[in-house]
């Protein structure tokens, strides 16, 4: 039975350990203080920078959800402009071109997240060295019973509990720095950026993983920051 338990909290720590999945922290958020007058009537286009495709989409999808589930129109830029890359080095002129075609098409906004960093670090964790599932009463607490303290001397399972061996993990940690920036075009230029929200992802495995929770976090942050 002994042997069962110890079994069972060592699958139960490897399983907290290595399906912790993706975190992600918003480091800083900023919205300009007449933001919310005039955003609510804004049309937006929501663009992620990525030469991935399936990336691409699936950010796009779920901040265009979020962002019409607030009660604000956006639209997917993969979806109005499937041939545009945005990630690539243009011209001022072509910059242009590209404003002048957006606002033609009735986008005064724009949604625009972009990747800024990437950072690996080296991390270690330590685990175990502890006894679960025994008892003592509070008063003479250190001692517990008989057994409990003549068995501590030389034995881990001092209080009647399972042990768990210590151990430690050194692992390479992958952080990504990311974006989202919202733009009022009919502003003046020096005035029209009005959000801005920037995220740590770390170890987000895949675009799949991290798209929903990424969206939910990038709008309640704005959210947030108008208050």
């Amino acid at each position: 039975m002994r042997k069962k338990m110890q079994m069972f909290a060592a699958l139960l720590l490897l399983a907290v350990v290595y399906n912790c999945g993706p975190s992600i922290k918003v480091t800083d958020s900023w919205t300009a203080p007449d933001a919310r007058s005039t955003m609510a009537d804004d049309s937006f286009l929501v663009i992620v920078r990525t030469d991935d495709l399936a990336s691409r989409q699936l950010m796009e999808q779920e901040i265009t959800a979020e962002i019409n589930a607030a009660g604000v129109k956006a639209t997917s830029s993969y979806i109005k402009y499937p041939k545009v890359s945005h990630n690539q080095k243009i011209t001022e002129a072509d910059i242009d071109n590209l404003v002048s075609r957006f606002k033609q098409d009735g986008f005064s906004g724009i949604v625009l997240t972009v990747l800024k960093d990437v950072k690996t670090e080296v991390r270690t964790e330590e685990s175990g060295g502890y006894t679960t599932g025994g008892y003592y009463p509070s008063y003479y607490g250190g001692y517990g019973g008989f057994g409990g303290y003549y068995g501590s001397f030389y034995s881990p399972y001092g209080y009647g509990g399972s042990y768990v061996p210590r151990s430690q993990r050194t692992y390479e940690s992958e952080i990504y720095k990311l974006e989202t920036v919202i733009y009022d075009l009919d502003r003046d230029i020096d005035r029209q950026l009005v959000a801005v929200v920037a995220s740590n992802i770390t170890d987000p495995g895949s675009a799949s993983a991290i798209a929903g929770p990424y969206a939910k976090k990038v709008v309640k942050a704005f959210g947030d920051s108008k208050k």
